[in-house]
């Protein structure tokens, strides 16, 4: 078109700069103007500016109209709205509104506040809930406020011009620089009308240092001169890094500065992850059919909106979370590594790069900071990688120095990238092997610490995917709590089901599944403390081996016993059906037969039948117990079953013979029991229960004490259901105590790790004693009633019978004495 009007050609790249679609360093040659003002009818450039001279003069501002004036910022405001929602990961009409931002500005606006932030790293859904809420506020605006809304990369435009950011907000508006943006706003008309001026993005990584420095000079400025007037409003998002190191420039500590509300000091962010009703409703925006909803644990994973975008692009064909699991967040993590890191520019630069920060960080002092200084000359060899990294959000450069010493330190982006990355490196310095020496290695450097087990997950899945399965009963190996070893046994579960299905893995993982388990790796699955809602999934993939029979006797009793936790009546059926297959010569290895164990418990639910004869059988073993002195795989694959002949004894309710039995158990392999902080948790649980029932207040308030300085002293490191027994036992203390007043407290816990692993037998039997408890039903009638209600809806949920466990207790006055006395 422009050839065809003046014969003379402008490139394509060249209009692409003047509409903002090319990276432009330079101001336009004389001839493209030239041509430009011949296209536009003018004779050429000078006289395209002799008219614009004149256009100048005949300006006035005798007729400034605030209505105008909004009408004109809507549009840009329109502008960069549309422009946003067309970025977003997830289709604008099906993201949601949060509830940060609507808190988070009716405390700005009601207070006596100029500027404000929204602050927090790169992924956090920033503009996204700023959009919402610009989105609210210009439909209800109706030409009331000016909402003047871009990103940082329009004032790209300004340093283009040349201009002064005044200046160009004024031309964006339709003013020339001769008019004044003091007198814009000084008119009858504007009422009690506002001018927000929002920034979204503010990135100093998008500009040159110079240039960003400009730019802050400029809104510091524009925040000055605007402080005293209250209509007045700006608004910034950026990284918190970006504030971290450029706050200074900003003046924060002015009290017209409205920092919100900090969520994670450490990350200095005031923009929350999504909360769990979040995710729900996000989900079902996208999809409004979608029925069931993923695993409150597993959604923990997707509060992180970067997280669930990336979800939601694998997946926005068939949006569902049916096959969300454990694995699927690591899944996520290496496929954005991939496209962003391994597949993207400067690729191999970046490896170098995040190799060489991750052999700065110093382990042993748990800091994972890296000082810009000692990796100065290796960021100025690889620059470009660095910026990439730094844009992304895989990395953050973070100013922390203070009046005696200058610092600025390089961080990660999160710990899910610091962790797979810390993984890869520890697997390229082990030659990417999974074996004892890179598991002696983990535990010395990362002992006790948090991410020692995102670590060994990065690792086994490295493992799997490189034929390395047969490593991995050098997990047993791996100095875990039992909190640590219930994800991973679960996490491991998981991953082989998940790469069994895979076309790519699975005739590796059928070749590997061929064989029997090594005992290592079989016996690192068992645990009662293991019991949650994911725990069958991982018994269940323990099937797909080619196991002795004795084994698989094992995997069938924890799968009742877990039936048996969760009062599943059917499960418990389905389960004993496949026991009662086996020959007795398949129970040879168990001191207690867990078929009579399990057929006792499950009578008693379904029909409230006590068998004597298998209690009679405890009697025997509890008078006259074996003794293991070195078979520690014979006694980790009878722990389970002492636990749960231990915990059946209380259908009798005779708690004199469960104190019999515990002394029974010490004395069957002493070697195990030292060395099993869970073995001897459980035991003391059930002690303190008999305690309880013979009403004897000095040694239940022992084994309390015991259990309650254990799980301080291993403060959330024990698994839900370990916590769910030291709920109870604190509920039946606060009876024993008579102190009524912290049962409700102590109950609505209790109640939440019983959810959380499944737990409906631990109710069960809480309610029981919280029913026969007079001293509830006198002095807490609400208490009495509610919980009597949830007795009843129980028992109506898993089909039992009213009668279950109401006979009376018969006192017996002989208090047996135990003493669990090994270390914690």
């Amino acid at each position: 078109m422009i050839f065809a009007a003046t014969k003379l050609t402008v490139s394509e790249t060249t209009l692409k700069r003047v509409y903002g679609f090319a990276f432009s360093k330079f101001k336009p040659s004389l001839f493209t103007i030239e041509v430009m003002a011949k296209y536009c009818g003018y004779v050429g450039w000078d006289d395209f500016c002799i008219n614009q001279q004149g256009l100048a003069v005949k300006a006035t501002n005798t007729d400034i109209d605030w209505k105008a004036l909004s009408q004109n910022a809507a549009k840009i405001t329109n502008f960069t709205l549309q422009a946003l929602k067309n970025r977003s990961g997830i289709p604008y009409n099906q993201t949601i509104e949060r509830k940060f931002i609507n808190d988070h500005f009716d405390e700005f606006l009601a207070g006596d506040y100029t500027g404000t932030v929204i602050m927090a790293p790169s992924g956090y859904g920033k503009t996204l809930a700023l959009c919402h809420w610009v989105d609210e506020k210009t439909a209800v605006n109706d030409n009331k406020d000016i909402i003047l809304f871009f990103s940082s990369s329009a004032l790209m435009n300004v340093f283009l011009s040349g201009r002064d950011l005044n200046d160009w907000l004024l031309a964006l508006l339709g003013y020339s620089s001769d008019d004044d943006v003091a007198a814009l706003f000084d008119v009858n008309k504007r009422g009690d009308g506002k001018f927000y001026f929002i920034i979204d993005g503010l990135d100093e990584h998008m500009f040159k240092i110079e240039q960003f420095h400009l730019l802050l000079n400029q809104l510091t400025n524009i925040f000055s001169f605007y402080q005293s007037h209250s209509w007045f409003k700006l608004i910034l998002t950026m990284r918190s890094s970006n504030w971290v190191n450029n706050q200074h420039e900003l003046d924060p500590d002015n009290e017209k500065w409205f920092t919100g509300f900090v969520t994670d000091s450490n990350l200095v962010t005031n923009v929350p992850l999504f909360t769990l009703n979040e995710v729900r409703n996000l989900c079902i925006n996208i999809n409004p059919a979608i029925q069931n909803f993923m695993a409150i644990d597993i959604a923990k994973d997707f509060n992180h909106p970067l997280y669930f975008q990336f979800y939601y692009k694998q997946h926005k064909d068939d949006f569902t979370f049916g096959i969300a699991d454990h694995i699927c967040i690591h899944d996520l993590i290496s496929t954005f590594i991939l496209n962003k890191v391994y597949l993207g520019h400067y690729a191999t630069e970046k490896i170098i790069l995040l190799r060489t920060l991750v052999a700065e960080i110093d382990f042993t002092k748990d800091s994972y900071d890296v000082d810009k200084l000692k990796v100065i000359e290796l960021l100025k060899q690889y620059n470009h990688a660095y910026t990439e990294l730094l844009n992304i959000g895989f990395l953050r450069e973070i100013n922390i120095s203070t009046d005696l010493m200058f610092k600025t330190v390089i961080q990660f982006g999160n710990s899910n990238f610091l962790e797979y990355t810390i993984a890869k490196n520890l697997l390229f310095e082990n030659e990417s092997t999974f074996n004892l020496q890179l598991v002696h290695t983990i535990n010395d450097k990362f002992n006790n610490n948090e991410h020692k087990l995102p670590i060994i997950k990065w690792c086994v899945m490295n493992a799997v995917k490189n034929g390395q399965q047969e490593s991995f009963a050098l997990l047993a190996y791996t100095r875990l709590n039992p909190k640590e070893k219930s994800e991973l046994v679960i996490f491991i579960g998981e991953l082989l089901l998940k790469m069994s299905s895979s076309p790519i893995y699975s005739e590796s993982i059928v070749n590997y599944f061929k064989a029997d388990c090594t005992d290592d790796l079989f016996y690192y699955f068992f645990g009662l403390e293991y019991i949650n809602l994911e725990y069958k999934n991982t018994l269940l993939t323990l099937l797909k081996f080619e196991l002795a029979n004795s084994k698989k006797a094992l995997v069938y009793t924890a799968l009742a016993t877990i039936s048996i936790f969760q009062l599943d009546l059917a499960g418990m059926d389905d389960n004993l059906k496949k026991l009662r297959s086996f020959s007795p010569e398949d129970f040879q290895n168990f001191d207690i037969n867990p078929l009579h164990c399990l057929d006792a418990i499950y009578q008693y639910f379904k029909y409230g039948i006590i068998k004597k004869e298998f209690f009679a059988e405890l009697t025997r073993f509890y008078f006259n117990p074996p003794k293991h002195k070195t078979a520690i795989h014979t006694f980790k694959g009878n722990d389970l079953i002492y636990l749960l002949a231990g915990y059946s004894l209380s259908i009798t309710q005779k708690p004199i013979k469960v104190l019999r039995f515990i002394n029974a158990t010490q004395k069957t392999c002493k070697t195990c029991l030292d060395s099993s902080f869970t073995y001897r948790f459980f035991l003391k649980a059930m002690a303190s229960t008999a305690y309880f029932f013979l009403y004897s207040e000095t040694e239940m308030l022992r084994m309390y004490e015991s259990l309650a300085t254990a799980c301080k002293l291993r403060e959330n490191l024990a698994t839900p259901f370990m916590y769910a027994f030291l709920y109870a036992v604190k509920i039946k203390t606060a009876i024993m105590l008579n102190d009524i007043a912290s049962i409700n407290g102590y109950l609505t816990q209790f109640y939440q790790t019983c959810d959380e692993s499944g737990n409906k037998l631990s109710k069960l039997f809480i309610h029981f004693v919280l029913i026969n408890c007079e001293q509830i039903r006198i002095t807490d009638t609400q208490l009495y009633r509610q919980v009597s209600y949830n007795h009843t809806k129980l028992l109506r949920e898993c089909g039992l019978s009213p009668e279950i466990l109401v006979r009376p207790l018969e006192e017996e006055p002989t208090v047996l004495k135990l003493n669990i006395s090994t270390p914690y």
